[in-house]
């Protein structure tokens, strides 16, 4: 990723960014480390665990490490979570939402879409793989880099405005009896207001500054016949038809604050060095999450020098997910470069 300093053209802003999490304080332990050292490395960042329900584990772990925290009595969902942070913090000027399998290996991906969005006048930006997206609405160019609009895409890393979250509201409460689901409701009202191209603005040569990880959902839902080719279910698929611009902020369930404002997280970010990215984990939690780092180490270079990276891997966690979908994907790569050079 390039510097973005000399994009910035100043640094009088401010933004929140929260780490949305249900019940996966494993990945809280995983992921929180490297992103409390890109909130300390840029001091216009601040960090906040955002927990929907109670779940004591990560509470726990909050409190010993001074981690702010925001937590709820129900589960409602991202949404739902995502509004309370809203609700209880007014003063930034962007707001980064991060979801619990996401693992920010750059820190100056934040600064670097604050950049684009102030060059361009989108009021919403999403990051996630080029080919996760779907159904392409144009390509535009900005501060040279490639941002894809697509109509649908992921909640994974989301970023937007407080003007435009101002103009087009909080997430609908709707999709808090199910615990999931309505962000490409909420995104769709950036496009349609004209404060975004499409849903979801995307700089897809910016997608290598996370790991994705891809954990069990923490809400079953059996109505697999309701969710179309999209992933849009069909309560957002009839909300999205409404046509909506703005939704009124709205929370649910009481939640609790704790008493340290959103800030830097310096204790836990000391923590964080070479030698070990993982701090935080121990045992085969640890062995998987130095896998999932190495074949996603293999996935930014090319030809022959994956190879030892997958083995690394390999050696590590032999079981791991992750690694047998590159390996799976490499063989079946092998095998059309294979049927192409057929004559």
């Amino acid at each position: 990723m390039n510097d973005v300093t000399e994009h910035t053209s100043d640094g009088d802003w401010r933004a929140l960014v929260a780490f949305t999490t249900s019940n996966r304080a494993a990945y809280v332990r995983r992921c929180l480390p490297s992103l409390a050292r890109a909130c300390v490395t840029d001091k216009r960042l601040a960090l906040l665990v955002a927990l929907d329900g109670d779940d004591s584990e990560t509470r726990e772990l909050c409190t010993e490490w001074q981690i702010p925290l925001l937590y709820s009595d129900l589960q409602e969902g991202v949404g739902l979570s995502k509004n309370r942070v809203l609700e209880r913090f007014t003063e930034y000027d962007y707001y980064f939402f991060l979801e619990d399998d996401v693992e920010v290996l750059d820190g100056s991906v934040f600064a670097h879409h604050v950049a684009l969005m102030r060059s361009s006048g989108i009021h919403h930006m999403a990051l996630f793989d080029e080919d996760a997206g779907g159904e392409r609405v144009c390509e535009s160019s900005v501060l040279g880099e490639r941002i894809v609009h697509f109509r649908y895409g992921s909640a994974e890393f989301n970023v937007f405005t407080s003007e435009g979250l101002a103009q087009v509201g909080g997430w609908h409460p709707l999709f808090a009896q199910y615990r999931r689901w309505g962000h490409t409701e909420h995104s769709s009202r950036f496009a349609r207001t004209g404060l975004a191209p499409a849903p979801f603005n995307v700089a897809v040569g910016l997608a290598n500054a996370c790991i994705r990880h891809r954990p069990a959902s923490v809400t079953a839902w059996r109505g697999a016949a309701d969710i179309d080719e999209h992933g849009i279910s069909l309560p957002e698929r009839q909300l999205i038809q409404e046509a909506l611009t703005h939704v009124p902020l709205q929370t649910l369930a009481s939640y609790h604050v704790s008493d340290m404002p959103p800030g830097q997280a310096v204790r836990l970010a000391a923590i964080l060095n070479q030698r070990d990215r993982y701090p935080l984990l121990s045992g085969a939690a640890h062995r998987q999450a130095i896998a999932d780092y190495l074949v996603w180490r293999s996935s930014t270079v090319r030809g022959a020098a994956r190879v030892p990276l997958l083995l690394a891997a390999g050696l590590v966690s032999p079981r791991n997910i992750a690694l047998r979908h590159a390996v799976k994907i490499g063989l079946l790569s092998l095998r059309d470069r294979v049927r192409t050079k057929r004559p």
